[in-house]
């Protein structure tokens, strides 16, 4: 089935969730600025450059209006970690479609979101919420709440403007109770199965509530004491490319200063983070750019070269992701 659904709706749905989601002033639907605020000029040309095809597909940090118009609590599905991951995800995916390329993860001061997608401007779109535990679906603005089959042995229900439609119209919600009694949500669009309500059955049935670190495509042999991890960005695959994927770790120091991580397969890598320092291997590419803070970067970083040095200290773990690990980070 083709919902009813074009991409400026798509973008408008990406802005408003992320609206409603920051801790941060409020965000444009120009996400590389909303970054920028607060930062220095030079940190939003970085990310503009850095995630500019994301903007252009309206889909950076949120991508739907499942948030800003449903009631009840919402639960991390994701989080940044000073440990050796440094990117947690506490809602997963297991069985997905033959059509699905990858799964998403971000985490950090703009808001957490899990996604898998299918290849194509219009491939299907699956957005993973949760939502605190309550006796009943989390429900506004005159929604209904339409049986659906038990998922696990657990209620289950279509969230639809319109009783008669329980798909709602092509941007389908099936929201489904997990053990705790906390409500798991799948938002999907796009869908071009003949029966979806089976095919988001049987995802659900296989969604994963509990912490796990995420496997990631390298290794930092000693990063610097006094940096922190703020926000990561796994996006797997890319919005602007269906076969290219894309990693960016942001750390801070407490006297302000940046590190960026950027890694995604070698070709094109270079221009990622204009002034950055870069290294390649197994077919991979890392990029770092250090921005200075207050009184310059610090001293733990300007000892072993700065961004040169810190490059020097990752191991790129290649294109197969069996060789990816979970113990990314490893302290100076």
């Amino acid at each position: 089935m083709t919902p009813a659904i074009d991409d400026k709706n798509d973008g408008l749905a990406a802005g408003l969730r992320e609206l409603a989601r920051s801790p941060a002033p409020p965000m444009r639907l120009d996400i590389a600025a909303a970054r920028a605020s607060g930062r220095r000029r030079l940190t939003r040309r970085r990310g503009a450059k850095l995630i500019g095809g994301l903007l252009a597909c309206g889909l950076l940090i949120g991508g739907s209006v499942a948030i800003s118009d449903r009631g009840g609590q919402t639960v991390a599905v994701a989080s940044v970690s000073q440990g050796s991951d440094p990117l947690l995800a506490h809602a997963s995916f297991g069985w997905l479609p033959e059509s699905v390329l990858g799964t998403s993860h971000t985490a950090g001061a703009h808001g957490d979101q899990v996604m898998a997608r299918a290849g194509g401007a219009f491939g299907m779109r699956l957005w993973l919420s949760v939502y605190a535990a309550s006796d009943e679906p989390p429900l506004v603005n005159g929604r209904n709440a339409l049986p659906a089959p038990m998922v696990n042995g657990r209620r289950a229900y279509w969230i639809s403007d319109d009783p008669r439609d329980p798909l709602n119209r092509g941007r389908t919600y099936l929201t489904w109770q997990v053990p705790g009694g906390q409500w798991a949500e799948l938002l999907a669009y796009y869908m071009e199965e003949a029966d979806p309500r089976s095919t988001l059955l049987r995802i659900a049935a296989d969604v994963r509530i509990g912490t796990r670190p995420v496997p990631l495509p390298l290794r930092v042999n000693g990063l610097p004491a006094g940096l922190d991890v703020t926000e990561v960005h796994f996006w797997r695959p890319r919005f602007d490319d269906d076969e290219a994927w894309e990693l960016v770790m942001f750390y801070t120091a407490r006297n302000g200063a940046r590190v960026t991580f950027h890694v995604g397969l070698e070709a094109g890598q270079s221009a990622a983070l204009p002034g950055s320092s870069c290294a390649y291997a197994a077919g991979l590419a890392v990029c770092v750019l250090v921005e200075p803070g207050e009184g310059g970067i610090p001293a733990s970083l300007a000892a072993i070269g700065g961004a040169e040095g810190l490059v020097r200290r990752v191991t790129l773990l290649g294109t197969d992701e069996r060789r990816w690990t979970t113990h990314v980070i490893e302290n100076a």
